[in-house]
């Protein structure tokens, strides 16, 4: 029975199968091996590995240790130490070389080839797959052949060349529908989803792949090849806004993951549904789901993963309006973050170390401080930044504030004055109709002011208080008739209004 590596990617959604294999274990090779599996924390299978070192290397003839060292592999593999496992899946590639098992070789050779690509050595990692490829096209084996096409459009793909990728994806796939293999048909659906999803921003094709390997999925009831294909699905129509489609998505493999306690799984589809609370303006439950994606990533240890989700949670809380809480989960991932990358430059300073010179070391070393130190000062701009942010936002909130207070103390000064000055009129109407009987003007009065039979008829009208269209309708007159007579009437009483009009005529008493 075959060791069989699956390489998968969380953030990608990917079940894209980059296998190779190994004969079945020997007793002696396995009861070394055996104990190494029972071990969890990678210092400790570190540690017991250097101690089997002596035992392997007098104990085992060659065939055992090629079995040894390929098993070996996996498990460092299993722990993150792809440096290591590449190395020690090269010492398995020799021994099978010795020994003339050129099958096995191969395949130890494909592994070398998938711990370099998650190293980021790519050049070298197409190298690989590109002879190896060409050693199973002459022995034609259809099932490894199939398998390099496989992960070589993989690697593509993490290189972001889509078109490569999708030329590798669809030659696996011709050869597995040529041998029917039909679970690796799926994952090839499924490669091609992600690289229209991821790439292409094609989300009509990649909906018809990520179907196809689904219904293939659910056919052979491979049950968590099915939950990630419907997760992927969930995330095309999240980016399409038909929610409750994604929703429906996105319970499927929740439902798995939690049924089955894979912390990984769950965590992954909490972010989804995070995601799709965030679009559909839940903030609330958004902020949960995230929060429990983020409390199993830490268990897990899975930081960058961790780093990812707070990002989007900063996002919901600056929708929220929760300045303080975006500033609070910014200065967390920027110290994470900080904590990571200083992890990571010590390895790599490590790593320069013992494979430069010391003038080359130094001046790698002195770089990557440089970065260091650029690192933190973008972290202190981002967190000024949002600072800034926060200023100019409760700025703004201060000014809308007083602006609307200063629009309702002056219409509160509008209504006043608009009150007054009906009072006022009221006061003039009560006191016209009091001296009505001023109302009634002698001949000698007219004729001191020169006012003609007409003129007087309009002034006793005033006096009544009717207005300009009521005069002319009492008068059959026109309105500009009216006007007419009342201007003259100011003339040659010298007033300028209605009510100065009358004042003289209250003077003239």
């Amino acid at each position: 029975m075959g060791v069989i590596l699956f390489f998968t990617s969380c953030s990608g959604g990917k079940v894209n199968n980059k296998e190779s294999f190994t004969k079945k274990t020997g007793n002696e090779s396995g009861k070394y091996l055996k104990q190494l599996e029972s071990v969890r924390g990678k210092d400790s299978l570190l540690m017991l590995m250097n101690r089997f070192a002596d035992d392997v290397e007098t104990e085992l003839d060659t065939v055992e240790k090629a079995r040894y060292f390929s098993g070996l592999g996996v498990l460092l593999y299993k722990h993150s130490e792809l440096r290591l496992s590449d190395s020690v899946f090269g010492l398995a590639r020799e021994l099978y070389g010795h020994l003339g098992d050129s099958a096995n070789t191969m395949h130890m050779w494909m592994n070398q080839a998938a711990m370099k690509e998650m190293s980021g050595n790519y050049d070298s990692a197409v190298s690989i797959y590109i002879k190896v490829i060409d050693f199973f096209k002459r022995e034609k084996d259809t099932v490894q052949l199939a398998n390099g096409y496989s992960n070589l459009a993989i690697l593509y793909e993490e290189i972001e060349q889509p078109e490569k990728a999708i030329d590798y994806d669809l030659k696996a796939l011709e050869l597995r529908q040529k041998i029917k293999d039909t679970l690796n048909i799926a994952y090839s659906y499924n490669n091609l989803g992600v690289v229209f999803t991821e790439l292409k921003d094609n989300p009509d094709s990649a909906l018809y792949y990520y179907k196809k390997a689904a219904d293939i999925f659910k056919m052979l009831h491979a049950t968590m090849q099915y939950a990630t294909v419907t997760n992927n699905i969930g995330h095309i129509y999240l980016n399409e806004k038909e929610y409750d489609l994604a929703g429906e998505y996105f319970l499927y493999p929740l439902h798995v993951y939690d049924s089955l306690d894979i912390d990984q799984g769950k965590a992954e589809v909490l972010r989804s549904f995070g995601q799709l609370y965030f679009a559909k303006g839940n903030y609330r439950e958004a902020i949960h789901a995230l929060q429990e994606a983020i409390r199993i990533n830490k268990k897990l240890s899975m930081m960058k993963e961790v780093l990812e989700i707070e990002k989007i949670l900063a996002k919901i809380y600056i929708a929220e309006g929760n300045y303080a809480g975006a500033t609070g989960i910014m200065q967390e991932h920027n110290r994470l973050s900080d904590s990571l990358l200083g992890m990571e430059k010590q390895k790599a300073i490590a790593d320069m170390e013992t494979k430069y010179r010391v003038k080359e070391k130094n001046k790698t070393i002195e770089v990557l401080r440089l970065e260091e130190a650029l690192h933190k000062k973008q972290i202190k701009y981002q967190t000024v930044l949002i600072s800034l942010l926060v200023v100019i936002f409760v700025l703004i909130a201060i000014l809308f504030y007083y602006h609307r207070k200063k629009n309702e103390t002056r219409q509160r000064q509008l209504r006043l004055e608009l009150q007054n000055y009906l009072l006022r009129i009221g006061e003039l109407q009560d006191e016209i109709q009091e001296k009505g009987n001023c109302t009634k003007f002698s001949e000698e009065k007219i004729k001191q002011f020169d006012l003609s039979e007409r003129e007087a008829e309009v002034l006793r009208l005033i006096a009544l208080g009717y207005k300009n269209s009521e005069i002319a309708e009492k008068l059959f007159i026109s309105q500009n008739t009216v006007k007419t007579h009342i201007k003259n009437i100011y003339v040659k009483l010298d007033v300028k209004n209605r009510v100065e009009a009358l004042k003289r005529l209250d003077m003239m008493k």
